[in-house]
């Protein structure tokens, strides 16, 4: 005998209203239907609380460490993303290093929304977002001149939440000398010349702050493949 099961499942569901929540009425009816089809229709209904778009990162295996001209970069498996790793000696990539948010190509008449230059604390570099890319290109790391700032979407990608209650909230087995504090994104804020968003490692979100603030910088190169996007 066939049995169509999508003229089952109506009998099998019965909703409430508005505000409620949907019931499963099991008739006498169903209770004899094969075992089969019931199985088919609760597959049925877990499919439809899963959000298959949702992205799943895993912070503890996606990343890999690239070696390249006595540099040491990370690549992100999962957006294809390669980032800058710092160290502990003086230099481009001294994690102490700190730098205020800078872009000459920015609108500079009536408001000044370029930043400020050279008004961080560092070594190897004058001291602001967009000199520091410079110098990093200039200097070949990992094998590549084609180094930026990146996007807060970007820096969220490599936040990690799990690791909020102990910071920074990010694997330090890979961006060894990562500190819980706040990075420069290359992101300026439409709604106020002199800002710009910053990532905090600390708490694991965006905020927006006054360029002229020294904060520390990770750079990266690349194009995602996918990224998690900051709500809002």
């Amino acid at each position: 005998m066939r049995v169509s099961i999508l003229g089952e499942i109506p009998r099998l569901l019965k909703y409430t209203g508005p505000g409620s929540r949907l019931k499963i009425r099991v008739s006498c009816r169903a209770m004899k239907m094969p075992a089969i089809v019931s199985a088919l229709v609760l597959l049925a209904l877990a499919a439809c609380s899963q959000d298959p778009a949702e992205p799943r990162f895993t912070h503890d295996t996606k990343y890999s460490s690239i070696s390249a001209d006595n540099d040491v970069c990370v690549l992100d498996q999962q957006t294809g993303l390669l980032w800058q790793v710092k160290t502990d000696i003086a230099g481009l990539h001294d994690f102490r290093n700190t730098y205020t948010w800078y872009s000459p190509d920015e609108a500079h008449k009536e408001l000044d929304y370029r930043g400020l230059e050279n008004g961080g604390v560092c070594t190897g570099s004058a001291c602001d977002t967009w000199h520091y890319v410079l110098a990093v290109n200039e200097a070949g790391y990992c094998g590549y001149k084609d180094w930026r700032m990146p996007g807060k979407d970007e820096l969220f990608s490599i936040s990690d939440l799990m690791r909020a209650d102990s910071p920074p909230t990010m694997n330090t087995d890979f961006f060894v000398y990562a500190q819980p504090a706040e990075y420069w994104s290359g992101n300026d804020y439409s709604f106020q010349w002199d800002a710009a968003w910053a990532w905090n490692f600390e708490y694991g979100h965006d905020r927006v702050d006054w360029k002229k603030t020294p904060k520390f910088v990770r750079l990266v190169r690349g194009s995602a493949s996918q990224l998690p996007e900051v709500k809002e």
